[in-house]
């Protein structure tokens, strides 16, 4: 009787730890259970064990629960909301559920979600910060020597409508005892959303060189920007900027012109996030005869090898062709990074 009864309650208590979890009931019928990542406008991403992450478009849902704490946005203008955790509803419709309270809510287009200690956490609850640090080298021997070095990072913040970021990067080659490319570059974006895709961007660069013509260049922008879309698994977005920019030459010459470029940002994960494609740049020109070109890609692959760690591979082309000189650097970076 005792090992019966032993044998019943361990039975149950694993059945009750196996549905615990966020669960997507479908129109269908049919049933996803996981940890849902992100409800986002007309979609909903649930990791699972068995297929990875999944992209489950909103029409195709009837209802689903989620088991954690969450902050809820039915607009992008609407008060945030906040809720212990979520239960299945009627047909298109949730259940926020807070203490003894509860409040039926349908799934629409409007409808944000994101995983959340509340709002008396001392950080605020929809602050999401993610970013990578990179390094890499490459080295070969031969009848000549070669060396190349890189170190870069990115780190973004995303808090209410306003987004922040911060990239960094340093390069240096050398051929036998000549090094040919040394420089760094640092830029710093702030974004203000007015729709879930439309944005404003204040923008400053600094570049300084100790090889190139072009010494360093300084600049101050701003412009309006589009989010085409933005997902846990891909993004892409474009600005436009209107520029001051300073240029100082190794000849001891400077110009300062209005410069006019439009920006892109675009990644795209596969195999279940293990696999990262990226490419980030800028191209413009100013609007006198001061600069013919001004451009500054990258673009790259990461394999993730566990949640943090990474291997990478980049090339990075940064070319300015003015009236009073040029610089020119091609960087190819093999290295691994570190990831949050």
């Amino acid at each position: 009787m005792t090992y019966k009864f032993f044998t019943t309650t361990i039975l149950a208590m694993s059945a009750s730890f196996t549905a615990l979890g966020d669960t997507i009931e479908l129109k269908n019928g049919d049933n996803l259970s996981g940890k849902i990542k992100l409800v986002d406008g007309s979609k909903v991403l649930i990791e699972t064990e068995y297929a990875g992450v999944i992209t489950v478009a909103n029409d195709k849902i009837k209802t689903f629960s989620i088991d954690e704490p969450v902050k809820i946005k039915d607009g992008v203008f609407t008060d945030a909301q906040y809720a212990d955790a979520i239960t299945t509803a009627d047909d298109s419709k949730i259940t926020l559920v807070k203490g003894e309270n509860s409040k039926t809510i349908s799934i629409s287009d409007d409808l944000t979600i994101i995983k959340s200690s509340g709002p008396s956490s001392l950080v605020p609850a929809d602050l999401i910060v993610n970013g990578a640090l990179n390094a890499g080298a490459y080295y070969n021997k031969g009848s000549s020597k070669s060396e190349q070095y890189s170190l870069n990072g990115n780190v973004t913040a995303k808090y209410d409508l306003w987004r922040h970021g911060f990239r960094a990067a340093v390069f240096r080659s050398k051929d036998d005892q000549d090094t040919s490319n040394y420089y760094y570059t640092t830029q710093y974006d702030v974004d203000r959303f007015f729709t879930p895709s439309f944005f404003w961007q204040g923008n400053a660069q600094y570049k300084h060189d100790w090889i190139e013509d072009i010494k360093t260049k300084t600049s101050f922008g701003t412009g309006p920007g589009w989010q085409v879309w933005q997902d846990e698994l891909s993004a892409l977005s474009f600005t436009g900027l209107i520029s001051y920019q300073k240029i100082d030459y190794r000849n001891g010459n400077d110009s300062v012109h209005p410069l006019g470029s439009v920006k892109w940002n675009y990644y795209q994960f596969f195999s279940g996030k293990s696999l990262k494609f990226f490419t980030t740049g800028e191209i413009g020109r100013s609007f006198n005869n001061d600069v013919d070109l001004d451009l500054s890609a990258t673009a790259g692959l990461a394999y993730r090898l566990t949640d943090w760690l990474s291997i990478n591979t980049s090339l990075t082309r940064e070319k300015s062709t003015t009236k009073d000189g040029d610089s020119s650097n091609t960087n190819y970076n093999i290295g691994v990074g570190v990831n949050w």
